[in-house]
């Protein structure tokens, strides 16, 4: 197994929209980015990461954090086989650049209903397959508890294999399918009906 040689620091990390911190999709992206070292993200399967914090400045992978540091993120995957954890933590890197993130434009080619705790879609739209799934899920959340107190957040998202994009006309489902006090939800992910995996939400 041909791993890259840690610590890496995270590349090109902006905040999204009118954000003030780095969003759970490219934090995920870029770090199997990382570790599949210019490989097909298709050697890194069994992903299993959970974001503790939010993280406000630049992030590098590492396998133990350095003394007194709190690492925003734990990742936990198979590469090649073999299961390996890593963390991430700030390092302090000014996050310098921004860009325009519309939630909408996904959102608007989803069918979100509420009644069945399910959205789907269909469409072709330019942005990553995790970009798409959270901005299903986080509508849906609205949709479904229209009256909650706070802001949904991806929490965690336990994925079998990802692809940054699957071939167009793919249909992608998400179904609440459990709910943990109103605080906490777990989505089931498909993709064409064949399991891709869970994400969590949670409210704060």
């Amino acid at each position: 197994m041909n791993a890259p040689r840690l610590p890496v620091p995270l590349k090109v990390m902006r905040f999204k929209g009118d954000r003030d911190y780095l969003h759970g999709t490219d934090i995920l992206s870029s770090a199997l980015h990382a570790l599949s070292d210019g490989r097909p993200l298709d050697i890194i399967n069994d992903i299993d990461i959970v974001f503790h914090a939010l993280a406000r400045t630049g992030l590098t992978l590492c396998e133990d954090a350095p003394p007194g540091c709190e690492p925003k993120i734990q990742l936990s995957c198979s590469i090649e086989g073999v299961r390996r954890k890593f963390l991430l933590v700030e390092d302090g890197r000014p996050i310098t650049e921004r860009h325009l993130y519309s939630e909408d434009q996904i959102v608007a080619v989803s069918i979100i209903d509420a009644s069945s705790l399910m959205a789907t879609s269909s469409a072709s739209v330019p942005f990553t397959n995790i970009e798409r799934w959270i901005a299903m899920i986080k509508a849906l959340h609205h949709s479904i508890y229209p009256d909650a107190r706070g802001k949904w957040l991806f929490a965690r998202a336990k994925l079998a294999t990802y692809m940054d994009v699957w071939p167009n006309q793919a249909e992608h489902r998400v179904d609440v399918q459990s709910d943990f006090g109103g605080k906490l939800t777990r989505s089931a992910l498909t993709v064409d009906g064949c399991n891709i995996g869970d994400i969590f939400f949670v409210l704060t």
